[in-house]
């Protein structure tokens, strides 16, 4: 008897830790939290309204957006953007011959802004909000015939402006999205000067508005640290 009880409480000890490990799981560690902080970067198109006067299209460029979250659903975001546009176009002008004309306009916006979200799932979230910004202008025209060339500075006041965003982000993994979004800008600029009058291009006055109303489309990656 006194062998049976001896081998029955060492049964006992051994299967006590294995009988407490089943009853009492260790729990997982928590998930670790996002933080506020993210960036971005992406290439954009600017579809500028008066930019046809320069025979433009658009202007294409990239740009960087940092965020604070400091709400599931609101963040607060800066804006730094560099856009350039240009074209090329050959004149024939009577008893002077070819000139090869080249206009180039470049924009450099700088933004902050107030951004909401709207979650739609676990990998989609939809957003958007307003911003102000301050806008830089500035641009050269190039007229060449054979050896010869001259460039004109196309001086542009720098000037303060808003615009509002919608956009769609796509989560890739625990840090990384996907992110394209529609932005349109309100901001008018002047010419500082007019071009020089000349055989081969036109006087603009120096008090003539420019219009830079238009949407941006933008597209690119953001990393949360």
């Amino acid at each position: 008897m006194k062998f049976v009880a001896a081998m029955s409480a060492t049964l006992l000890l051994a299967l006590t830790p294995f009988a407490m490990a089943q009853t009492d799981p260790v729990d997982a560690p928590p998930e670790a939290g996002r933080s506020p902080f993210s960036l971005g970067a992406h290439l954009s198109y600017w579809n500028a309204h008066d930019l046809d006067d320069f025979n433009l299209d658009g202007m294409l460029g990239g740009g960087v957006v940092g965020q604070f979250r400091f709400h599931s659903y609101g963040a607060v975001e800066c804006r730094l953007s560099g856009y350039a546009g240009g074209d090329s176009k050959d004149y024939y002008i009577e008893d002077k011959g070819w000139y090869e004309t080249d206009v180039t306009i470049v924009a450099m916006p700088m933004e902050v802004g107030l951004v909401a979200f709207l979650p739609l799932d676990d990998t989609f979230e939809l957003y958007g909000g307003p911003g102000v910004g301050f806008y830089l202008f500035d641009g050269e025209y190039t007229v060449e015939q054979g050896p010869w060339k001259t460039t004109y500075d196309i001086d542009m006041d720098d000037r303060a402006g808003c615009y509002f965003l919608l956009g769609v982000r796509a989560k890739l993994a625990s840090n990384t999205a996907l992110y394209a979004e529609a932005k349109y800008t309100w901001v008018k600029s002047k010419f500082d000067a007019p071009l020089p009058t000349t055989d081969y291009t036109s006087t603009m006055a120096p008090d003539r508005r420019l219009d830079f109303d238009g949407v941006s489309i933008n597209a690119g990656l953001s990393f949360t640290f």
